[in-house]
């Protein structure tokens, strides 16, 4: 007989955490290693040597969550990774897409990776991390 699979058969909050951590672990190391490259891919911008610098600095804080996230019991690791999602997307992505805090920045929507990537990317992971919190049974 076949079963057919449902979201809540697929997911659970291991997998939802695991998977943050995985995006903020990427993240971290890209913004440590190729800075300039978070800048290019998402940008019609150069990165000059002090965004570089701050970019670069700023995987420390990343990588602290990484490390926290793995650390922290299964529902305040839910929990933490939700809020960091949330808070990062909006900050981030959506920040520059819609002028939240910053305005008139120069996204690249053209050729690939874009600014597409980081706004897809973080709301399918802030809603995957919305339902394994307050839908899944």
């Amino acid at each position: 007989l076949s079963r057919r699979t449902s979201l809540n058969d697929m997911v659970d909050a291991q997998l939802f955490v695991n998977i943050a951590k995985t995006v903020f672990g990427g993240y971290s190391a890209m913004m440590l290693l190729m800075p300039k490259k978070m800048v290019s891919d998402h940008f019609k911008q150069e990165c000059d040597p002090m965004t570089e610098f701050w970019i670069r600095g700023s995987s420390v804080g990343f990588f602290g969550i990484v490390a926290a996230i793995h650390k922290l019991e299964l529902d305040d690791a839910v929990d933490m990774s939700l809020a960091t999602v949330v808070a990062t997307a909006l900050i981030y992505p959506f920040n520059a897409k819609f002028g939240l805090l910053s305005k008139n920045l120069p996204l690249k929507y053209d050729g690939f990776p874009n600014h597409y990537v980081p706004e897809v990317l973080m709301a399918s992971v802030a809603a995957l991390g919305f339902f394994v919190k307050f839908i899944k049974k």
